[in-house]
């Protein structure tokens, strides 16, 4: 496509970015909407977790409403998912809210107004968070706690079905750009596609993916801590020389790899999880992802999910990994792309919850 052409297509995206997100902030307008600050306990009694409760101030109080957490990804996030300007958790709340859902989202451990240290957390401690935010909305009179469901983005994805595999009182899930396979295969991948993102030959990205590969190996060795760090260290150093990079890579990328979450996602699983999914289940891909390609997730998702006559799986055109309208779908265009999520988006959650879990709907038993 020529230079114009791109251009073009930049401004059509960005068109119907704002075009959306001017009819998300009219319905919001239409309902008035009543936001809580609450905090709850985490996976402990240590942990306190801050976040809101979002609901339409047109409900009576006494009126008992669905409800949804919205589980975030990967990384220091906070309640509404911050990530260069973007905020898709605020504008994701508000579009519930109006369409008389109860929202509950919140500040990661060690985020914001949530206490406790992401250090030796893993995706079951932030599970347990997630888990301890669904009980809580349980808790409350003003929620039906049978119609309570779990929106998880990116490592959410991973989670809300964890949480939904072993308890029947979760609703409904809806995941967004979930993981499908191990975190091995999907940092393997994000290496080679960063690496042609930021202009590198097809020749250097695959180098970079086996650069990748072989310090996972040392990462998931059977090695003594000892061996294995001082291993790690030696393979970070040639890494250093051979890209000419800053000696506070080696320290960086050590603290990265040899941290309990990253250990524990390069070898987990999603897939027996998802397979024990028996609740309404709605699955989304982003058609330029290049953090969780379709091309790597969506078959096993389908795989896993033929079992469940409840749960669709569908790719979204034109979005990238934060649901964003794109033009590459690399994560340096993120800072650089205006706009609200995407009007795929926002219309695949809306006839979905229309037809499997809107507020008017009956409370269903998971089948």
């Amino acid at each position: 496509m020529s230079t114009a052409g791109r251009t073009l297509r930049l401004m059509a995206l960005a068109l119907l970015a704002v075009s959306f997100a001017a009819r998300a902030n009219h319905a919001a307008r239409g309902v008035p909407l009543k936001a809580e600050e609450v905090s709850f306990a985490g996976a402990t009694d240590v942990i306190r977790l801050a976040g809101t409760l979002t609901r339409p101030g047109n409900v009576p109080k006494a009126q008992r409403l669905p409800a949804v957490v919205l589980i975030h990804g990967s990384g220091p996030n906070d309640r509404d998912e911050t990530l260069y300007g973007h905020k898709p958790f605020l504008t994701l709340a508000e579009a519930f809210t109006a369409s008389g859902y109860a929202v509950l989202r919140y500040d990661k451990r060690g985020v914001g107004a949530s206490n406790g240290t992401p250090k030796g957390a893993t995706l079951i401690d932030y599970a347990a968070d997630a888990e301890a935010a669904f009980d809580y909305l349980k808790s409350r009179p003003d929620i039906d706690g049978a119609r309570i469901g779990l929106l998880g983005h990116s490592e959410g994805g991973m989670i809300a079905p964890l949480i939904a595999s072993r308890r029947a009182d979760v609703a409904w899930l809806i995941l967004l750009a979930p993981p499908t396979v191990n975190g091995r295969e999907i940092v393997q991948y994000q290496n080679a596609q960063g690496a042609l993102d930021r202009g590198a030959t097809e020749k250097a990205a695959l180098e970079a993916a086996d650069s990748a590969r072989a310090l996972f190996d040392i990462v998931t060795s059977d090695l003594p801590e000892t061996e294995r760090d001082a291993r790690l260290l030696a393979a970070l150093r040639q890494v250093r020389e051979a890209r000419n990079l800053p000696e506070a890579f080696v320290e960086g990328q050590r603290n990265t790899l040899m941290s309990s979450w990253f250990r524990h996602i390069l070898t987990y699983d999603p897939v027996p999880a998802l397979q024990a999914v028996k609740q309404p289940a709605l699955v989304l891909f982003a058609e330029r992802d290049h953090q969780v390609p379709p091309s790597l997730n969506e078959g096993p998702a389908r795989a896993a999910l033929a079992g469940n006559p409840a749960a669709t799986v569908r790719v979204l055109p034109d979005l990238n990994h934060l649901f964003l309208m794109t033009h590459s779908g690399a994560v340096t265009e993120y800072p650089y792309i205006k706009g609200s999520l995407g009007q795929g988006l926002l219309d695949a959650l809306h006839d979905w919850l229309d037809r499997r879990a809107s507020p008017e709907s009956s409370a269903r038993t998971p089948s």
